[in-house]
């Protein structure tokens, strides 16, 4: 019976330091769904559940990449004098 206690305090342990991994990345995804206009709540609830935070954080990976394109190409184009560079 001490033995199963003792492996259960070794996972506990072993899951802290990623739970605060976790939390920390849950208050940038916080911040990040805000700036997007995205469901603050949701981002920070899907990035807490093990297991599915690392299939969320790819398609976090690519919506950013996609939101940054899409406001890049919003941007006013800058016209260029042939003569500088």
């Amino acid at each position: 019976m001490a033995q199963k206690g003792r492996i259960m305090e070794e996972q506990f342990f072993g899951f802290v330091p990623l739970m605060i991994v976790f939390i920390g990345l849950a208050i940038g995804n916080y911040f990040i769904a805000d700036r997007m206009g995205r469901n603050k709540v949701l981002w920070v609830i899907l990035t807490l559940i093990p297991i599915v935070n690392f299939v969320f954080m790819y398609y976090l990976f690519y919506a950013l990449i996609i939101y940054v394109l899409d406001k890049l190409n919003g941007l006013p184009t800058r016209e260029r004098d042939e003569g500088t560079y």
